[in-house]
């Protein structure tokens, strides 16, 4: 019969493996499933087989176990991605795989050995080949008509999927509508279509009539560090809440805590970074821009020419510098610090490999070995711009035994769990700084330096029902994400200020050039930034939109959360954490957030 095909015995087994690896991804990541998107999901994979059983005559078995092989690995990528990222894998990280040789051990930390069941099916597709001909021997008749009918109803689940997600902007309820794979055609679809929206003409001064902020009176502690040297410090993987925490009488970060006495504190700092992590950190401190999420910023500006902090201070005679112990290759680096127009990079070719920790030397020989160079720029009798890439407190946070000596020494209950692995790695990491303190200070640099300091990016790991429970200690309550997971320290040593200060404003690393800006007399009035000074601020909005759904956002009172669709959502409050459905005001709060990154975006594309 012309018009019966058949679907044969292995096809049925890989249609059935794929769903079920697909319902256990999903499960891990939303703990749940919904209706829609199961058949949506389902829906995808028959799609596949059927055209594969259909137009594929010779090679139907290969086919069957590679596409079994290639949904493993993006079941396996989109759990791993989640468990570090908490957000969804697209195809877009195909781009940095170049970057999973330097960055295996952190894969590796990752991994769940109950990740193993999506291999329970490989046994058998070893053994298939060898069964081929008794295989295809079960096949299941499918008539033309039969076939037409499956697809259709295939198709129109797919779009019922695709319909509901329009619904959202939060990432997670897409994923649960669409699945794995219609996700990853959804991603593809949003991309092309930027490619078609017109570009937004954004000027400085149209950009000030939508700013979310409110300045509070006269202008305070402008030009308070006009014409000194600024060395600004980016602490890896260090949050907030390390910052005056005692565990057992001993404080663990000491020497930062000491450095809050006599600077500006801003405890209410929120790390805005996309997938490039670090590297997006150094982006957003240097331009007041937004990271785009799914695309690492030394990507997408390789080439172009940024308006920057390094660019403006070396237009005043400054040299300017980024100093990072690993490859500048690592990240794209190079290039990004071409783009933000910086004099000199030193890399693992000028540190060396000594001492090593993580992925280069450690902070001690870093920050020495900084000072050495920042000393020869002062010598030359020229101001300095100085950005310093701390490294120990790299995750996975594996700290040699012989420096543990220099952290403040956990108790038993902390042994062998991943928080307290985490809190040793900066207990060392503030060590180091105190260190580079000392160093400044002996070579003459510390008093007339502006000194920044701030975490780049959350750090903890929540995965173990242990390390949950040390958190709930430490914080006195359910450790909460974004508020506590993403918030970061920001701390100013501003020269001719003894008696230190906190500014309870909320900011974001968005919002660190401004603020720098203003105390060393910069005007930013002709420049495009998107953050604001928090010094001279009484209300911000940080909006967020990597690590937590699109569309966070956090004000001077709550946290904003999306929900399943456009309209609904959940304010959490700063002070009391109670939580509570958000109003209409936070859902159009959310809305204007959302075209204001949108706006960064437009801007960062619009560039030469």
């Amino acid at each position: 019969m012309k018009n019966v095909k058949t679907i044969s015995l292995p096809a049925i087994f890989i249609f059935l493996s794929l769903i079920l690896k697909s319902f256990y991804v999903k499960i891990e990541l939303l703990k749940e499933l919904t209706i829609t998107g199961m058949l949506a999901e389902i829906s995808v994979i028959g799609l596949i087989i059927l055209v594969l059983s259909f137009y594929l005559k010779k090679g139907q078995l290969f086919s069957f176990i590679l596409l079994d092989l290639i949904y493993t690995s993006l079941c396996l990528s989109a759990l791993l991605f989640f468990d570090y990222y908490n957000t969804i894998f697209t195809y877009k990280s195909l781009t940095e795989i170049d970057q999973l040789g330097t960055i295996k051990d952190s894969i590796l930390a990752l991994f769940n050995r109950e990740y193993l069941v999506l291999f329970a099916d490989f046994p058998l597709l070893l053994v298939l080949p060898a069964l081929k001909f008794q295989a295809m021997k079960f096949e299941t008749p499918l008539t033309k008509k039969a076939a037409i009918f499956a697809a259709a109803t295939a198709c129109t689940f797919v779009s019922l999927g695709l319909t509901k997600s329009t619904e959202s902007v939060n990432e997670l309820s897409k994923y649960d509508r669409v699945g794995l794979v219609g996700y990853q055609f959804l991603e593809a679809g949003a991309e092309i279509q930027s490619h078609f929206i017109a570009e937004q003409k954004i000027s400085a001064e149209t950009l000030e009539k939508k700013r979310r902020s409110t300045q509070n009176g006269p202008i305070r502690l402008k030009g308070m560090a006009e014409g000194k040297n600024v060395i600004i410090v980016q602490l890896e993987s260090v949050q907030q809440f390390l910052i005056n925490l005692e565990i057992d009488g001993k404080p663990v970060t000491p020497n930062l805590n000491k450095l809050t006495k006599n600077s500006l504190y801003f405890p209410n700092v929120y790390t805005q970074v996309g997938k490039g992590n670090t590297s997006d950190a150094e982006f957003i401190t240097n331009t007041s821009l937004y990271a785009l999420g799914d695309i690492p910023m030394s990507s997408a500006v390789e080439g172009k020419t940024v308006p920057s902090l390094p660019r403006v201070l070396g237009q005043l005679g400054y040299q300017t510098a980024t100093f990072h112990a690993n490859s500048v290759s690592f990240w794209n680096r190079k290039n990004l610090y071409k783009s933000l127009g910086f004099n000199h990079y030193y890399d693992k070719k000028y540190f060396g490999t000594s001492d090593v920790i993580s992925y280069g030397v450690s902070d001690e020989v870093m920050y020495r070995k900084t000072t050495e160079k920042l000393a020869e720029f002062h010598e030359s009798n020229r101001k300095f711009y100085a950005h310093v890439i701390a490294l120990s407190s790299h995750f996975p946070y594996r700290l040699p035994e012989e420096k543990k000596n220099d952290t403040l020494g956990l108790p038993k209950r902390y042994k062998d769990t991943f928080v307290g692995s985490y809190i040793e790695a900066v207990s060392y990491a503030d060590y180091a700084f105190g260190r580079f303190v000392d160093h400044l200070k002996k070579a003459g640099l510390y008093d007339d330096t502006l000194i920044v300091v701030y975490g780049d990016h959350q750090g903890v790991q929540t995965k173990s029902p242990k390390d949950q429970e040390l958190l709930k200690e430490i914080f006195g309550r359910e450790y909460y994400n974004p508020l506590d997971h993403l918030n970061i320290p920001l701390i100013m040593k501003v020269p001719g200020i003894t008696k230190g200060r906190t500014i309870e404003t909320t900011g974001g690393l968005v919002d660190i050039y401004p603020t720098a800006a203003n105390v060393l007399g910069l005007d930013l009035s002709k420049q495009v930034v998107f953050g604001n000074d928090l010094t001279n601020t009484d209300k911000n909005t940080v909006g967020i939109r990597f690590y937590a759904p699109t569309g966070t956002f956090i004000n001077e009172r709550f946290g904003f959360l999306p929900g399943k669709t456009k309209n609904d959502g959940i304010e959490t409050f700063l002070k009391s954490r109670k939580t509570i459905p958000a109003s209409e005001d936070s859902v159009n709060s959310m809305n204007q957030i959302l075209k204001y990154m949108k706006q960064s975006d437009s801007y960062v594309e619009s560039l030469k």
